[in-house]
């Protein structure tokens, strides 16, 4: 039953006056004859926050030779806080210049004592206690204490001993005091758990891999699900399969995670069990050595610099970035790679000196990992010499001329072929660019909004890239973090910063 205050011709009402952190409320804007062709209506709003567009629909009708229209606005409003709310008041302003002040609403936001805790018995028991539908969410991390960079695990879970007839992810948490490495969980079922007495399922819907990015008290927010439960029509076992569906929303309690400096010293290449590897050096006809290097570990190798010689060695050294592979199973293993090219100074018996890096263990120590010193037997090599040209062989002028002409024919060629592979990367570059322009708006909600609808517009949802395991995927998480953080105020963010990462996600399409 619609709760509203009395009102001629355009009408507001509530769905309710009284509501839970975790309940969703529905407010009816009812627009008639002169008020109906209103756009772009602003709906005043008080520890409340628009979920969503509104649903409209519309009537026209014509009686007796009098014409009368009406539209129906329904927005879906979710609490911010416990503590009073408030919807309106809304003046309105009609075609033919006729004003209409729609009174406020006010509705009353109860504390949730189940919102405040991740212990599954606790939160079922008030669940329980305030006649709620037995369904919640559970974030844990395997860690509350950790090292800047140390890898954290935390796993949200649903558990559910109502009749749902489907659910999923309705609001990702904002993560912008970490690096987010998203696990797989594919191939995850639900399992028959006992809580508190009662049977459950319990179904783990999202697992990432967080790395903090700073010291200090680091939180990660709460993940909201929506689900629809069926409510049976009565006890009758006739009517068993009968009932109405019902929206419910829950999100997680935030997790705090405590994230210590890095101890005092010299500085470390990643922080957590990391091992190092090299392959056996090889020159091939008489060019560099080339020194294939490993590094492998359940930490964030992403910006790991290359280990260094533990010594002075007898030439120049090049360092060939390799690919980043990460293995997403139970934790993010990741597998970074080199490839060392070393050119001698002098022919003869060559060593190739260790390669060291620091690492920082979960326990705080500082560890050195290597790789132990090779000998091989090498030619010199320069890094910078060229192949040596030989003298022209005699000829006839014309023929002298053709071959002279030779290398510019070569280069114009080249030129030509160049031009062909480029121009399809300067078109898309420039496409790129004139898209960054038209999504970057004024504030980070209305460059969120216009990247959503982009993504909309190529049939990608925004909630399935988020859990994307893929470059698409880490591109719109790290946009998605820096416009949530400047939304919360934790972080302005420069123009030049949200351009770039708008960037980074269009490159990956």
């Amino acid at each position: 039953m619609l709760l509203a205050l009395p009102a001629m011709g355009s009408d507001l009402q509530v769905d309710k006056r009284t509501l839970s952190t975790d309940d969703a409320l529905t407010i009816t804007l009812t627009l008639t004859d002169a008020f109906a062709s209103a756009d772009n209506l602003q709906l005043p709003m008080q520890n409340l926050v628009i979920d969503g567009s509104p649903s409209v629909s519309s009537e026209f009708s014509w009686i007796n030779g009098q014409s009368s229209r009406r539209k129906v606005l329904r927005y879906v409003a979710r609490p911010i806080h416990p503590g009073a709310a408030l919807v309106g008041p809304l003046t309105l302003h009609g075609a033919d210049g006729q004003v209409e002040t729609l009174a406020p609403l006010s509705i009353q936001v109860l504390p949730d004592l189940a919102a405040g805790t991740n212990d599954p018995i606790r939160i079922l028991h008030e669940l329980m206690a305030t006649g709620r539908d037995p369904i919640f969410v559970v974030a844990e991390a395997d860690k509350s204490n950790v090292f800047v960079g140390e890898q954290v695990i935390v796993t949200w879970t649903i558990y559910n001993a109502a009749n749902v007839q489907q659910h999923g992810i309705s609001r990702m948490p904002k993560l912008a005091d970490f690096w987010v490495e998203e696990l797989d969980i594919r191939g995850q079922t639900p399992q028959q758990v006992f809580i508190g007495g009662v049977a459950m399922q319990k179904l783990v819907i999202r697992r990432v891999a967080l790395f903090p990015l700073r010291a200090g008290t680091l939180n990660a927010d709460p993940l909201a699900i929506e689900a629809q439960i069926m409510k049976p029509l009565g006890s009758n076992l006739l009517r068993l399969f009968e009932g109405s569906v019902v929206d419910v929303q829950r999100r997680s309690s935030p997790l705090a995670i405590e994230t210590r400096p890095i101890p005092p010293g010299p500085p470390v290449t990643a922080v957590g069990d990391v091992a190092l590897q090299c392959e056996a050096p090889v020159q091939k006809n008489g060019g560099p050595v080339a020194v294939e290097v490993i590094m492998t570990g359940a930490a964030n190798l992403r910006a790991a610099p290359p280990p260094s010689f533990a010594q002075a060695i007898d030439g120049s050294v090049q360092i060939a970035e390799g690919a980043v592979s990460v293995q997403r199973r139970d934790e993010a293993v990741m597998t970074r790679r080199w490839r060392f090219l070393i050119f001698p100074n002098s022919t003869g018996m060559f060593v190739v000196p260790p390669l060291t890096a620091q690492i920082l263990t979960p326990a705080g120590v500082r560890r050195e990992i290597r790789c132990e010193q090779r000998t091989l037997l090498v030619q010199a090599a320069d890094a910078a010499s060229t192949q040596p040209h030989g003298p022209p062989m005699p000829g006839s002028a014309p023929v002298e001329a053709a071959r002279q002409s030779l290398p510019f024919i070569g280069i114009a060629a080249a030129i030509l072929i160049l031009l062909a592979i480029a121009w399809p990367r300067i078109a898309r570059a420039r496409a790129i660019r004139r898209d960054v322009r038209a999504l970057v708006r004024e504030t980070p909600a209305e460059t969120r909004i216009a990247v959503d609808e982009w993504l909309s517009g190529r049939g990608v949802d925004s909630i399935s890239i988020l859990r994307e395991t893929s470059d698409r995927g880490d591109a719109y998480r790290a946009l998605r973090s820096l416009l949530d953080a400047a939304e919360r105020d934790r972080l302005i963010a420069e123009p030049v910063d949200v351009r770039g990462r708008v960037r980074d996600l269009l490159a990956t399409f």
